[in-house]
């Protein structure tokens, strides 16, 4: 699909300001005097867009929110084009119907933060793969071939018929419906500039929506990196990106990438067969990279850290280590272990020390606690403070040995967990300094301290012999998070990532 020829290419490989570049441009055009209603900012996450406006309305003191309306996710952009209103796009309530109807077991949820299909309930492939065929413009059956899994044929077409039947009777349509109903019926607005950005990550069927909308603009701007293509699994077609960019503008600078992390990641993207050939600089500064046999000789002690793995079951294995270690880290978004109850912990020892606590935190406690008649917490005044005299009191029942005694609700493994971070003396109030989490997952993210796990999994070591460039691109994206120091660990198998 070849975009109108007034489009210019943006390619800017890792921490060279992509983004940055885009919403420049836009200041300058609302410097220029071009009308906000007149501009478009098109992009994947609403955080992304909720950015560009921020940054438009904090420069301009005329400008509004509601001043630019075309800053938007293309699936928003398409609901407001299209008149929609929420009760007419399938929403959780439609699928817990959708679920009662057909036996199905959907929970709504598609999508894998590993590039793993099997990461996913089988009912929510079934949904994946049906939505993925309309996103790529092919087949249920071409998809279904194209797709390794293990959904039979008749029970994927049997859910794609009751999915659309279920959506007929009900006038309901989905996102993806969204973004072909726009093709057809939607008004397109008259813009005049239209800026899109991480354009290696869209469908055929969003280049359609591109295409359109740049059809009917003045000036088009396209901002992406084939380099940091990773999401194919999904529906991405990276190939659309390098066929338009003959004459792209190449961002040349890193503000993020050492020296010596910039060597290992040019080793991996120019193993890539298919790319736009780039030449960017990193930062000035050295940084390092070094091997290490196990992650445990990796000091993690002090500074920001983010540690990689290519799929969840890889990362349950590194989730394990930082428990027995006693660190305390967020995992997929959420800390390690909830912060109520190590301060339960705390506080159950201040009780035994002889100290007071709130009515708030005696309710902590006692969730931790078996105990006869629990509820007799509610009865008691909340600006009360309660020392060890009074639980006995409420109640009797109660146990006055240590934590770890005493705390029979919590499993034996958050028991062993949060003494050994009482042990290493961590700081559970902070927010966690330690980041677990796949590579997909931390695509657009930076980080100090970045570990990589080289092993992979049988699974993707298959995908890695018959598509190369696949992992080559995934394990690019991995290392150029790193702002500092990269430890790659080194393999525990032969099935692993060649550097």
């Amino acid at each position: 699909m070849t975009l109108p020829s007034k489009t210019q290419v943006i390619l800017g490989p890792p921490g060279t300001g992509k983004t940055s570049t885009l919403l420049g441009l836009i200041e300058d055009e609302l410097e220029s005097g071009t009308e906000p209603d007149k501009i478009g900012f098109f992009t994947f996450t609403k955080k992304a867009v909720s950015e560009g406006k921020d940054r438009a309305i904090a420069k301009f003191d005329n400008i509004l929110d509601k001043d630019l309306p075309y800053f938007r996710t293309l699936h928003s952009l398409a609901f407001r084009q299209l008149g929609l209103n929420r009760e007419n796009v399938l929403g959780r309530r439609d699928i817990l119907d959708l679920n009662e109807k057909m036996n199905l077991k959907l929970t709504g949820s598609s999508n894998s933060d590993d590039g793993h299909l099997f990461a996913m309930t089988h009912d929510d492939r079934l949904a994946f793969i049906e939505n993925l065929a309309r996103m790529r413009g092919v087949g249920l059956k071409d998809q279904w071939h194209d797709v390794e899994d293990a959904v039979g044929w008749f029970e994927l077409e049997r859910y794609a018929k009751g999915l659309n039947l279920f959506k007929q009777d009900r006038l309901l349509v989905d996102y993806t419906d969204m973004l072909q109903d726009f093709l057809t019926k939607g008004e397109i607005p008259k813009l005049d500039v239209m800026y899109v950005d991480e354009a290696q990550d869209l469908s055929p069927l969003q280049w359609s929506v591109v295409r359109k909308l740049a059809e009917n603009s003045t000036r088009v701007y396209v901002a992406g990196d084939d380099d940091q293509a990773i999401y194919k699994w999904a529906g991405a077609d990276v190939d659309y990106l390098i066929s338009n960019s003959k004459d792209a503008m190449i961002l040349k600078q890193s503000y993020r990438v050492p020296f010596s992390v910039h060597d290992v990641a040019m080793r991996c993207i120019n193993q890539v067969r298919s790319r736009v050939h780039k030449t960017w600089n990193p930062r000035e500064q050295k940084g390092t990279v070094r091997w290490e046999p196990n992650i445990d000789l990796v000091n993690m002690e002090s500074g920001e850290w983010l540690v990689l793995a290519r799929t969840n079951y890889l990362l349950e294995q590194v989730d394990e280590y930082c428990r027995n270690e006693g660190w305390f880290f967020e995992v997929k978004g959420r800390p390690s272990i909830s912060e109520k109850k190590v301060q339960s912990v705390i506080n159950w020892e201040r009780l035994r020390a002889g100290e007071k606590v709130t009515l708030a935190e005696c309710v902590n406690i006692i969730k931790q606690i078996k105990l006869k008649n629990p509820k007799v917490i509610d009865t008691i005044d909340e600006k009360t403070k309660l020392d060890m005299k009074d639980m006995l009191y409420y109640f009797p029942d109660i146990p006055q040995s240590v934590w770890f005694d005493a705390f029979s609700l919590l499993s034996v493994k958050e028991i062993s967990y949060i003494r050994a971070m009482l042990r290493r003396g961590e700081k559970i109030t902070k927010k966690p300094r330690i980041k677990l989490s796949t590579i997909h997952a931390a695509k657009g993210g930076e980080c100090e301290n970045v570990v990589l796990i080289t092993d992979i999994t049988n699974r993707v070591y298959k995908n890695y012999q018959q598509n190369p460039d696949d992992e080559n691109r995934v394990f690019y994206v991995a290392v150029t998070r790193t702002k500092e120091n990269l430890y790659l660990i080194e393999p525990q198998s032969p099935r692993c990532y060649q550097m």
